[in-house]
Order: C-alpha cells, then structure tokens, then sequence
C-alpha cells in the first residue's frame, strides 16, 4: 500500500501514542463521514506525568491588582462582540450590496417633465409668409410654449418605453394662421430596441449579475477574515499558555539550582574546584534571565490579545490574563478524505475564486456582445389634437378622434471599422477568463494540500506529544535517582553535583519541549477545523443584518448566545449572511425597532 493510501480511512492510537490506520473493528464509525470537533468541547484526557505547571497555570504570576481569567470560549465572544478589525470587515459586503441597488436602479421607471417658450419676431421673406393682402403686416411675430411630461420604463433586454404628452399654444399674426390662439395635444408612445450589439437579457443584466457576485464573494471574504482572526486570537491564547508555562518552568529550576548551589558552598575546602560555585550561579542566572524573557513574551501576548479583540479590559500594567483551558490531550482523528470534502464544500478561499471565475465568464460574454455593430429598431405611435382661442380641453380630447393613429418605424445602423478597442477587450476578457481556470484550479490543489497537512500536523503532534511525555518520564527518573543517590549519601562530591545541575537543566528543556508539543497539538486541531473549512459553523457563528435608524451594520455572533451588550430579540430571527449572503437584503426590524427605543430613551 502506498503513503497516500495509507492516510485515507480513520487512525487510532495506542497507549504509547503510536498512530496507525483502523480496522473496520477497531473503528465504531469506520465509513461515516465525520466533522472535525469544536476543540474547546473535547475532553481534555489524562494529564501529562509531570506536567506540573498545567494546574499551576491558574495562580498569579505578578502583583497586578486585576486578575482576569478566560478561556477560547469567552474569548471568542469578546472578539465577536468589540472587534473592530471585524467591525470594519463586516461593512464591506453593506457597501457591496448598496453597489447591487445602484446597478437594479438603471431599470426603475421614471418620470420626466419638460417646458419651452420663444417669441420671435422676424422680417418676412415672403408674402406668403404673413399674407398676400395690402395690410397684411411686413414682419411675421409668432409665439409659442410648450409643456411634455410622461413617464418612461428602462428594459432589461437593452430597450426602453416611453409614454408622453405634450401640451402647447401657438400664435401669429400671419393671415395663414387659422385658427387663431392654438392649442395642440400629442400623445406619444415610442419603443426602442438595440438588435445587436446591447440587445438581450443577459448582456443588460449583467451588470446587476457582476455586483451580486462581487457581493457574494465579499461576504465569503469576510467569512475568511473572521477565520483568520480568531486563528490568531487562538495562537495568542496558546502563545499566552506557553510563556506563562515558561515562567513556572524557570522558577522551578532556579529553587531546585539554588539548593545545589547552596549544597556546593557548603563542601568549599573539601572537594569543591575554584569554579564550580561559579558555574551553579551562572546556571541559575541564566535561568533567571529566561524567566524575565518569558514574562515579557506573557505581557506581549497579552497586549496582542488585547488588540485582537479591541478589548482594553484586558490590557494594562493592572491586568494580569490568565489563560483557564487546559490543553486537550486525547487524540482526536479526521480522516483525510472526509477533511478534503468539507474543503471543498466550506472554504471560502474557493467560494470566492469561484465567484470570480463566474464573473470572468459574464464579462466575456458582454465582451463578446460588444464586437456586433449597433442596430437599433425605433418605433412609435402618436395622436394630435388641435383647438383655437387656447382651448386645451378641446385640444387635449381632439386626440382620440380628430385623425387616425400616426406611426413611425425606424433602423439606425452603425458599422465601426476596425473594432480594435473591442477586440483588445474581449481578447482580455479571454485571458482573464483562462487565468482564473488556473487560478481556481491552484486554489483547490491549495486547499486539498492544506487538508493533507492539516490531517498529518494533528497524527504527528499528537506522537510527538507522546514521545516528549516519554522523554520527560525518563529524565525525570533520571534526576530522582540522582537525588536519591544524594539523600542516602552515596554521591556527594562536586562532580556530581555538577551532573546534578544538568540533569535539572536537561529536565527543563524537556519540560519545556513537552509544554511546546501539547501547544503544537491542541494548535494543529484548530488547524484541521479550519482547514475543513468549518470553524465557524461548529461554534454556530452566523452573521446578520441589523437595522438601525442611521446605517444598517452586520452583526456576528453566535448562534443562541446573548452577548451582555446585545437584546436577545437580535439573535436568530434573521438568515444567517455567511450561509446565504443574499439574506443580506433582509434587515432585522425587530432589532432596529429596540435599537430605536434604545437611542431615545
């Protein structure tokens, strides 16, 4: 069997940590398909042997007046609740959809009005301008005014339809002019079509089609961003344990060197060399300047928590954050091919590339609608009515029954030579379309890759975990011999009391790499969720709209939670956005309604 091979299928492990691959009998859930857990939920397992500073982690470390235990959980909500890194993520997808509406604007109906009057009064050309007879006047004076209104309807298929009607009056003082004072009424009703280039549903649609996508994929963006930040609120939580674990593991190594040191002093004159002393106190101060190290790495982890979650609770020479959640230690195994389709379906890395590829496809589409020349139909129907002494009513109904309908039928045609820009824009809508083919297929290996590696981190740190555990048990048998050889008074001289000191030395380090090895795995188990993509669905995260009196905003939270600053009518009464971003449209009235009473009162 092969290597890939053997990584398909659930693992187990033994009681030494050895990971292999189940048996249809050792698997209770051999074939079903399985989601990786929610961490903070696991059960913790057995204590490591001498993994002292896991329950010692809880005690204070400095003379800071305020202490602050957390754990994931509540910091997951604090996140959720004050980000403002969040915060500003989540107006993103506000101001894609606002972009939606624009473009859905193009074909609302409208109403149109327009006015014009002139007055002239010119030298006649001709008599038969004004009138043949001796007093009929030698300048021609007309005036006249008008006034069109209607209302017009923009076609999805590229067109538009108007309906008109004008109303005006008209005088001159030609002899002609009969009759006198006219008024005049046309109702009109015009219908334009392009036929070619511009023409259709989908090359008109698409504009609102590329703002919907565009909004789809800022929401899978956010998803993203949601995931990434509380990947590292979690790092900063583990990174806090492990400088903290640090601190406890120097501060018992300088106790223990001490004694040495004190035990060396005690035998000068005897058999103690010129530098031996010397060697136990700079051991100790070594460790000492480890200890500042750590606590200074603690107070940065704390500072970063902080700022991840815009929470000034937690920063400050007056807060100490101590981190309650003790590391998970039973293994917990995903097989590779149920994490592989979970990244498939979940990731949003793919949702968002894959938008992208349909939105190249639509681009190179009205690219190529583009390259057509342009053929417009014109058509229109219309009706005129006419009356004297300014009698618009009469005017208004001679419409209907003074002549028959007039109809009008039209083509323009225009036929650019060349089309160069077209072409170069469609040549490049190509090739952009090609590139993210490539695009989303790099994508998906990223993600099947990353699947691979998450599975394989959390199979390895787990052994690793185990065999640190058994290095640990090991060396400490080692040292409690030594002391044991020490307390009955077979061993007593400088030599072995400077082995003694490196034994403690070499305890530590072993110490430190398991406290690094149970970090690295309860890490890689966050590394797994995320790699299957469902981090946020396991802890019920969902995103929703909420209307207020000024600007609607997007809420996170998670779901059947009720955060100290939040009404409980605003959870769960509205679609969650991450799952359909289109519920984006939905706005939370009830929410905005207590929002409002909220601002009054």
């Amino acid at each position: 069997m092969s290597k890939a091979e053997g990584e398909l299928g659930p693992h187990v492990a033994d009681k030494d940590g050895n990971v292999t691959r189940a048996a249809r009998t050792d698997d209770p859930y051999f074939g079903v398909s399985r989601v990786p857990p929610k961490v903070e939920g696991l059960p913790i397992g057995k204590a490591s042997a001498g993994a002292y500073w896991e329950k010692a982690m809880t005690a204070r470390q400095s003379r800071k007046p305020k202490k602050v235990p957390v754990e994931i959980d509540e910091l997951l909500g604090r996140m959720l609740a004050s980000s403002n890194q969040l915060a500003a993520s989540s107006d993103i997808p506000m101001i894609r959809e606002a972009v939606v509406k624009e473009e859905e604007g193009r074909f609302s109906p409208y109403a149109f009005g327009e006015g014009s009057y002139k007055d002239t009064d010119t030298p006649r050309s001709s008599l038969l301008q004004t009138g043949t007879s001796s007093s009929s006047p030698t300048t021609l004076k007309e005036d006249e005014g008008s006034v069109e209104f209607g209302l017009g309807q923009p076609l999805i298929t590229g067109g538009e339809l108007r309906l008109s009607q004008r109303l005006g009056r008209r005088d001159s003082n030609s002899e002609f002019f009969v009759p006198k004072d006219q008024a005049d009424a046309k109702l009109r009703l015009e219908f334009k079509q392009p036929l070619l280039r511009g023409a259709g549903v989908e090359v008109n649609s698409a504009p609102m089609q590329l703002a919907r996508l565009e909004r789809d994929r800022s929401v899978a963006d956010f998803q993203r961003q949601i995931e990434d930040q509380f990947s590292e609120v979690v790092r900063a939580y583990w990174t806090l344990y492990a400088e903290r674990a640090r601190v406890l593991q120097r501060q018992r190594l300088v106790g223990e060197l001490q004694g040495v040191a004190g035990r060396i002093s005690a035998r000068k004159g005897l058999d103690t060399l010129t530098g031996e002393a010397e060697q136990a106190t700079a051991s100790i101060r070594s460790a000492e300047a480890s200890i500042i190290r750590a606590r200074t790495g603690a107070d940065n982890s704390q500072a970063r928590l902080s700022a991840l979650l815009s929470d000034k609770a937690l920063y400050g020479d007056e807060v100490e954050v101590i981190p309650t959640q003790r590391p998970a230690k039973k293994f917990i195994d995903v097989p590779l091919e149920d994490v592989a389709l979970l990244a498939v379906q979940n990731r949003p890395e793919l949702k968002a590339v894959a938008l992208q590829l349909r939105s190249a496809e639509l681009q190179e589409k009205v690219a190529k609608n583009n390259l057509l020349p342009d053929l417009d139909l014109f058509a229109g129907v219309s009706n005129d009515g006419l009356a004297g002494n300014n009698n618009y009513g009469d005017a208004w109904r001679g419409q209907w029954d003074q002549t028959d309908v007039d109809v009008d039928v039209g083509v323009r045609l225009k036929v650019p030579l060349g089309n160069t820009s077209e072409k170069a824009q469609h040549e490049r809508r190509r090739i952009e379309l090609r590139q993210l083919t490539s695009q989303m297929r790099n994508v998906s290996d990223t993600v099947l890759l990353e699947a691979q590696i998450a599975v394989r981190e959390v199979r390895s740190a787990y052994q690793e975990m185990k065999a640190r555990e058994a290095e640990l048990s090991a060396v400490s048998t080692e040292i409690g011999a030594l002391q044991a050889r020490s307390d009955e008074g077979l061993e007593s001289g400088s030599a072995f009391l400077a082995t003694l000191i490196s034994g403690l030395e070499d305890r530590t380090q072993a110490e430190e790499r398991l406290m690094e090895a149970t970090v690295t795995y309860n890490l890689a188990l966050y590394a797994l969720e995320r790699a299957a993509g469902t981090m946020l669905t396991v802890r019920g995260i969902q995103a929703t709209r909420i209307a207020s009196d000024d600007l609607d905003y997007i809420r996170v939270s998670r779901e059947g939670y009720v955060s100290k600053d939040a009404d409980a009518s605003q959870n769960g009464s509205n679609e969650n956005i991450l799952v359909n971003p289109q519920a984006i449209r939905k706005r939370n009235a009830q929410a905005g309604a207590q929002n409002a009473k909220t601002a009054q009162d």
